[in-house]
């Protein structure tokens, strides 16, 4: 074949090429991407639509293969690499990627690189990149940058405690209107938060009816997080009843995201207490899942596996529950609840010594004044009738030991003495 005749079947296999991408027709196009390819090695632009084929057709490990395989063409395929290993939940191998362009990266690299580090709860990071990328881009996508930001902002404020001040945000979306929702809870104005997810949800629905002839099933579907995120409120307002009706609610329209439902199976299990066991269990399975690991935040995880140990306790399962109440005092040794389970346990099996044992040396090994423990302390001492060393225990608390509940608490116990 000579040269002229070369050139013009590579131009009619980048028309097909073309013609099949405008079409969205993947699967055609990447044959005729690997056609090219296979004559043409170096070709980056069909090398790029090859990725981009695959990645259309979610074949991500295929992508991913395909580019390590031409490690030449990296630096054409940076932003696909990193999306790739994003998808497959290869986080930290997506940032690395990323941030191996140097700080030069486009913003389709910058938009990415936010939402891997939200996934990394790198929230700091991130609002300062979607700061930069609001500032510095004129663009359809705006609004959707405004939502991302208060949803960051909000993560900041719920799970980093950070105090953030809010941009002067509009409402225009039921999705912004419900990250500022977050945001409030976060800063502990439940009130507020309150009214902005009623008008969260009054919004969706309007929003969602405006586009015709919605099923109903898809309308809860939509509404489901806002609903869950209201019960949590309300329950954290001691409205139990009512955000028992609303988890309800939720539970029986079944949404489809796993991670919503474990949020709300575990909120469940906790207005269950230590009533109703055997519905925990099930819900806890829902909770605990093996396919949760990149849908709760750490915290989150955290706190549901601080309800599996106290549901292991409320049913009698004292191996289970030491075990994870060891492995929880590992992994958040400035947190005392699992502490205080593991005590309640080793009092439930009569073993009254070693629960002070352990919350003696918890507390001996702890700089912040700590009232919880030594209350503990003094209440297992007391059924073990030794009142002198429940007085003892009272006033291991420091300032606290002069509050009033405690001062009449330690002259109770020396009434008796006496």
């Amino acid at each position: 074949m000579s040269q002229a005749q070369g050139a013009v079947s590579l131009s009619s296999l980048y028309a097909e090429l073309n013609k099949h991408g405008q079409n969205q027709d993947f699967e055609r196009a990447l044959k005729i991407a690997n056609k090219i390819l296979q004559d043409y090695p170096t070709e980056v632009e069909a090398f790029q639509c090859k990725v981009v084929c695959l990645i259309n057709l979610e074949k991500f490990q295929d992508a991913l293969s395909a580019i390590n395989k031409e490690k030449a063409l990296h630096s054409h395929v940076r932003f696909e690499k990193a999306y790739c290993e994003y998808r497959l939940n290869r986080t930290e191998e997506a940032v690395s990627t990323l941030r191996a362009g140097g700080d030069n990266l486009d913003n389709r690299c910058k938009e990415l690189l936010a939402q891997v580090l939200y996934r990394l709860e790198e929230y700091q990071e991130c609002y300062d990149l979607y700061r930069d990328l609001i500032k510095n881009s004129e663009d359809e996508f705006d609004e959707e940058r405004q939502t991302n930001l208060a949803a960051v902002l909000a993560s900041l404020q719920l799970w980093n405690a950070q105090n953030v001040e809010a941009p002067a945000f509009s409402e225009g979306t039921y999705e912004l209107c419900y990250n500022q929702a977050c945001y409030l809870i976060g800063q502990g104005e439940y009130k507020a938060a309150e009214q902005k997810l009623r008008q969260a949800e009054a919004m969706c629905k309007e929003s969602l009816s405006d586009d015709g002839d919605i099923p109903e099933e898809e309308l809860d579907e939509e509404l489901a997080i806002i609903r869950v995120q209201l019960g949590y409120l309300l329950q954290q307002q001691g409205r139990v009843a009512e955000a028992n009706v609303l988890y309800n609610t939720v539970m029986k329209s079944k949404p489809s995201d796993v991670g919503l439902m474990a949020v709300l199976s575990n909120n469940l299990v906790a207005i269950n207490k230590d009533q109703n066991v055997f519905d925990s269990k099930k819900k806890m399975k829902v909770a605990t899942g093996s396919n949760l690991k990149h849908k709760l935040s750490a915290i989150q995880r955290r706190d549901i596996d601080i309800n599996q140990c106290l549901l292991y306790m409320y049913t009698n399962q004292a191996d289970q529950c030491h075990q994870l109440a060891k492995q929880l005092q590992k992994q958040f040794p400035d947190i005392e609840t699992p502490v205080l389970i593991e005590a309640a346990q080793f009092a439930r099996d009569k073993q009254l010594t070693e629960a002070i044992d352990l919350l003696t040396a918890y507390t001996g090994s702890r700089k912040a004044d700590l009232i919880s423990l030594p209350l503990a302390v003094c209440q297992l001492h007391l059924q073990m009738g030794s009142i002198c060393k429940a007085c003892d225990a009272l006033k291991t608390l420091g300032e606290f030991q002069y509050k009033p509940g405690v001062v009449s608490q330690t002259l109770h116990h020396f009434f008796v003495i006496v």
